[in-house]
Order: C-alpha cells, then sequence, then structure tokens
C-alpha cells in the first residue's frame, strides 16, 4: 500500500490530541500545520498551541500532537534518527515527525480520512506508544504478554495488565490483529 501511495504522490498525516476530529489524513507538499487542524475540523477549547510552529511544512508520515492545555512539557526522548539534530521537539506539547510504518491501512468510501491500524502482533514498542493512550510501560507489557500468547482478537488486549475497558475504548479502532 506504500508503494501505491507513493506512486500515487500520496502523503498521509496523523493528527491526535486536542483536535475534533483526529485522524490520518492525505496531504501534499505544500501542507502546513494549520492546514492539517482545518482538516481535522480545528481545535478543541482545551487545546495549547503556543508551542507550535503552525507554519511549519508537515511531511510524510508525520504525526502531529495538539496538547492540553494543562499538560507539562516533557523532555524530548533519546533520538533514534539518524541525523545530529532531532526533529522531535517537546513532547507531548508539540509534535514528533519520526516516521511510523504503515502496517494495516482502511481506506473509507467516504469522505472520511485513511485510518491506519497498528497489529499489536508485531509492532514494536515505538509504533505501539504512536497509539494515543499507550506509553512505554503498557508498550512493553503488550510485547511481554504476545511473546507468550498471540492476540486472536483485539479484544484479547484487556489481558495485558494496566489495559482496561476505558484505555481499550480509546484504543480499539486503531489496533488489529
Amino acid at each position: 500500500m506504500t508503494g501505491l501511495l507513493l506512486a500515487l504522490n500520496m502523503m498521509m498525516c496523523d493528527i491526535k490530541g486536542e483536535i475534533k476530529n483526529p485522524g490520518v489524513y492525505e496531504i501534499n507538499e505544500n501542507t502546513n500545520i494549520n492546514d492539517v487542524i482545518k482538516m481535522a475540523g480545528g481545535l478543541t477549547k482545551n487545546s495549547n498551541v503556543s508551542l507550535i510552529n503552525l507554519s511549519k511544512n508537515v511531511k510524510d508520515e508525520m504525526v502531529i500532537y495538539i496538547p492540553n492545555k494543562n499538560e507539562k512539557p516533557k523532555k524530548c526522548p533519546p533520538c533514534i534518527c539518524p541525523k545530529v539534530e532531532c526533529e522531535t521537539t517537546t513532547i507531548p506539547t508539540t509534535l514528533t515527525t519520526k516516521p511510523t510504518e504503515l502496517v494495516t491501512t482502511t481506506r473509507l468510501i467516504t469522505s472520511s480520512p485513511i485510518k491506519i491500524l497498528i497489529n499489536i502482533n508485531t509492532a514494536s514498542i515505538e509504533k505501539l506508544m504512536t497509539i494515543n493512550g499507550i506509553g512505554e510501560v503498557i508498550a512493553r507489557r503488550i510485547i511481554e504478554y504476545r511473546e507468550d500468547t498471540p492476540f486472536e482478537k483485539i479484544d484479547d488486549i484487556l489481558n495485558v495488565k494496566g489495559i482496561g475497558d476505558k484505555l481499550f475504548a480509546q484504543i480499539k479502532d486503531f489496533i488489529t490483529v
């Protein structure tokens, strides 16, 4: 699917957090963060974009996170990227541009954006952490659980310590097996 997207010169961007319609949106090379916010229906009343450069051009597979005004800035995680300068700025108060691999995509026939699903049986810790609500500890628990018992259906993730009904309801639309 990724090859097809590249052949069609299509790029995708994921926007999360305090946004009215979080999801994956089709973009072009001249799209900036402000454009993606508009595509996603705008900001919620609790959003904080004070540390986000809204004019920054969006790249293919970029993840944009719009923080809540009550969130405190966290330090940038150690970079895995080959560049000396990390393109990831403060998390969660701005955005990360670390590309993620497309695992599964589903194109809806309606005008809805493409949904990217993360396979909980094969995803790396980094991929799992791109799911809103999954941090490093839960991601590690998912990986440890599947080493003994592969997930047969997404509901099986409820067997992982720390994942209850509330978190499952939040992540179920973003995971697959």
